[in-house]
């Protein structure tokens, strides 16, 4: 069980596996493995990521908050990819592929008959050793191909090469490779990574920005009271394959005193001062810019419980030209037959989702600005109650928002793109204009239910079920999110070491309106993902096999993305 949770650490996420049952995906970055709302990935370094229970018509990744300053902060977008947090003590190694086209050889999507390519893989290999005397050393590749090919041959023209990668020649979204050392003992840790990476970044014009990192380094340092990381990055932007060139020396980080814990929660009261800034120097055609070139951004987070179950919790900063502040208020009610409750209102007032991310795209000869004046302010209130009593439990989760002042795009023009290929051509849409707000009141309210069966620890059934409805000015959204969808996930724990995990789900459309002339709708979709896992406990082994969107059609989920396909990867991790 212990290497099966490390296994889950290595190759998903926390937020995942906790929300139901859910299949891990391939890597960070992947979320349109979840289903609980809307998912929308272009790559790995680009998804629209918005919970069903979140509130809000923004996406999770465009919203700043202290909890993210170790995330990559990719064009105004918090990426969880690339990620380059170190691993637990072991060794690992990954390969995944997409296979929709090779089981099926379906001419419409291209098969071995007509030459394509028909599946984009995934690779992954790393380590990270053991301490001797608090001294340990790691190293890390991956590299991710899925939703590639589709949009290849546009993007080959802007660096006109096919090995704008670290390995293969499928020009890849996301391409990266690292070592370094680090220092741990109980109260503290050290690191210290350097490496190279190839990223094409997603932009508010619908572009594709290819950077090259020559290098990037990053340093970080836990202690009980002090955490900070400090990364410098020398990135070359490509816009016109050896004509526009543009080079940018950037330095980031953050500082922080102050607990960072989860016992710090539990405290009466808890506060934590920190500061994240960037600076960079910029050259040649630049595609984005920061005024002034820098950003210095100093926050207070801080937590209260003034009773067992009612606690407070918030932060609030600025930068001189923007701010941001949220705070949140929690009232849980004694158990009551086996069930568990809580109530809770959250506010999130601010003059822009990122007070950290850039300020300018330049397309052309047009200015984006990516700022614009005023404030949104989004309030949601909420209750959940869960229960369980012997094989069985309940959820419900209910809650009503209201949003004024959301961030959205006023387009001014469109342009396209189109390159022909073997299969057809391969087109891409543009847009001109500024970011803009919505001045009037959006209302939303959404609700969840839930249903589990558990038997001891061989057996584990949930099943879940969500809607949502919006109320307000949907054709100025970027992104109108799902309205429903449904789950039914099950774990078997076999032979003691062995599990299968499957998940059924289905999500109804969404629709993109602001990408292209027309709104773009993703069709709703059922999905089938399954998985299973074999650990020796004696030898510190895993091994793991994992199929995702077996059900999945080939659509595009986001203007200017690559085709969801059905993937396949499997991986072996030794513990140390």
């Amino acid at each position: 069980m212990i290497q099966q949770m490390k296994f889950g650490m290595i190759f998903g996420t926390l937020t995942m596996a906790s929300a139901f049952a859910e299949i891990a995906p391939e890597t960070e970055g992947m979320l349109d493995t979840r289903y609980d709302g809307t998912f929308l990935t272009a790559s790995p370094i680009y998804v629209f990521d918005r919970g069903s229970q979140m509130g809000g018509i923004h996406s999770e990744s465009e919203e700043w908050s202290p909890s993210k300053v170790r995330d990559r902060l990719l064009l105004n977008r918090v990426s969880e990819a690339p990620s380059w947090t170190p691993r637990d003590p072991s060794v690992w190694m990954a390969v995944g592929n997409e296979i929709g086209d090779l089981m099926y050889q379906d001419p419409r999507y291209g098969g071995w008959s007509s030459g394509n390519e028909n599946g984009t893989p995934m690779l992954e290999a790393g380590f990270r050793s053991k301490s001797y005397s608090g001294i340990w050393a790691t190293a890390r590749f991956f590299q991710v191909d899925h939703f590639s090919v589709s949009n290849w041959k546009i993007r080959s023209r802007m660096v006109n090469r096919m090995d704008y990668s670290i390995f293969g020649e499928n020009l890849p979204h996301q391409s990266s490779a690292y070592a370094g050392l680090g220092f741990s003992t109980a109260s503290f840790e050290a690191s210290l990574l350097a490496g190279h990476e190839y990223l094409w970044l997603f932009a508010e014009s619908g572009r594709y920005l290819p950077v090259e990192y020559k290098p990037r380094a990053e340093s970080r340092l836990d202690a009980k009271y002090l955490h900070a990381n400090l990364t410098f990055e020398n990135a070359e932007y490509t816009i016109l394959a050896g004509k526009q060139v543009g080079n940018r020396k950037e330095v980031n980080g953050s500082v922080k005193l102050g607990e960072d814990s989860i016992a710090a929660k539990k405290k009466l009261w808890n506060l934590g001062l920190g500061v994240a800034f960037r600076a960079v120097d910029d050259s040649g055609a630049m595609p984005v810019g920061i005024k002034d070139d820098y950003v210095v951004f100093p926050y207070l987070e801080y937590s209260l419980r003034p009773a067992e179950r009612l606690s407070f919790a918030g932060f609030i900063g600025t930068s001189g030209r923007e701010f941001a502040s949220k705070d949140s208020v929690n009232l849980e009610f004694p158990e009551f037959a086996g069930a568990k409750a809580q109530v809770g209102f959250k506010n999130h007032v601010a003059s822009t989702l990122n007070p950290l991310g850039e300020d300018y795209e330049y397309f052309g000869s047009d200015t984006i600005h990516l700022r614009t004046d005023g404030v949104m302010q989004l309030h949601r209130a909420y209750l959940d109650v869960q229960g369980r009593a012997g094989y069985f439990g309940l959820g419900m989760n209910i809650a009503g928002w209201f949003e004024k002042g959301a961030e959205t795009f006023d387009v001014e023009s469109y342009s396209s793109e189109e390159a022909k290929i073997s299969s057809g051509k391969q087109y891409a849409v543009y847009r001109t204009g500024d970011v803009d707000r919505i001045d009037s009141w959006i209302k939303g309210f959404s609700g969840e239910a839930s249903a589990g069966f558990y038997y001891q620890k061989m057996f584990a059934l949930l099943a879940r079920a969500g809607f949502e409805r919006i109320d307000g000015e949907e054709e100025r959204f970027e992104v109108n999110p799902v309205e429903e969808w449904i789950s039914i996930g099950a774990d078997w724990n076999l032979w003691e070491h062995f599990k299968i995990q499957h998940a059924w789900a289905y999500r109804s459309d969404a629709q993109w309106n602001l990408r292209t002339e027309n709104p773009y709708v993703v069709k709703g979709s059922w999905y089938w993902d399954a998985s299973f896992s074999q650990v020796f406990p004696e030898y510190g082994i895993t091994l793991k096999g994992t199929i995702l969107h077996a059900l999945g059609k080939h659509r595009i989920l986001v203007p200017n993305g690559g085709r969801d396909k059905t993937r396949f990867w499997c991986s072996v991790l030794k513990s140390f």
